[in-house]
């Protein structure tokens, strides 16, 4: 009998503290971990000090990030380190955007950067807004992610801290200070969205769950 392949995807969520998963997370029980844009590094790509290794484990063999901090951090000649930690980096790009020339490009970038690769929008913005329609705005990482992973070929798939800046926690993320605030104040996304979005695919998903 074959072994279920198990993918976990970790959000930045303050939720990811509630339960020192660290020991689980970092076993063998997983056959990848994702985790998303700052999660390892501030916004100055230095490592976070403090060590929530306890709750959250410290493995990750996939890191995704949004075009922005992309290209702050290839930019400022950082990205090369950072992204030697992982076996891939993932940038997402919005719609809007992206084009296949920039795609290609983050491809084939240079020697250095042979591990960094684009979400295309078909695997993420375009069939997430067939379940849930994020226009004019757009998703976040996060939820463009979990819709590319349910292409992989992975059995079963694990979301942890995905609190979609949900107003019961007083910081938006587990590893920064920065107050909570509505949905309704963001440019960009639309929090309550990805929360409908996640409930969906989560319902009409044999593999998509949360883990407990």
């Amino acid at each position: 009998m074959s072994k279920t392949k198990k993918l976990l995807l970790i959000g930045n969520g303050p939720s990811a503290l509630n339960k020192k998963m660290g020991g689980r997370i970092d076993s063998n029980e997983f056959d990848k971990v994702i985790r998303f844009n700052r999660w390892n590094f501030d916004i100055n790509g230095e490592k976070h000090i403090q060590d929530f290794s306890e709750y959250i484990g410290t493995r990750c063999d996939y890191w995704a990030i949004n075009d922005n901090l992309f290209i702050k951090w290839h930019t400022e000649g950082k990205l090369h380190q950072m992204s030697q930690l992982y076996e891939k980096v993932l940038v997402f790009y919005p719609k809007f955007k992206y084009n296949l020339d920039l795609a290609k490009n983050i491809n084939k970038d240079t020697d250095k950067l042979k591990n960094v690769s684009c979400i295309s929008p078909k695997h993420a913005e375009d069939v997430i807004n067939q379940i849930v329609d994020f226009k004019p705005k757009w998703p976040t990482t996060g939820v463009a992610v979990i819709s590319w992973a349910m292409f992989l070929s992975f059995d079963e798939i694990y979301l942890y801290g995905f609190d979609s800046y949900d107003l019961k926690y007083k910081t938006k993320r587990y590893f920064e200070d920065v107050e909570n605030t509505k949905s309704k104040d963001q440019i960009d996304h639309t929090t309550l969205l990805e929360k409908e979005y996640i409930r969906n695919a989560i319902k009409f998903s044999n593999k998509l769950k949360q883990l407990t």
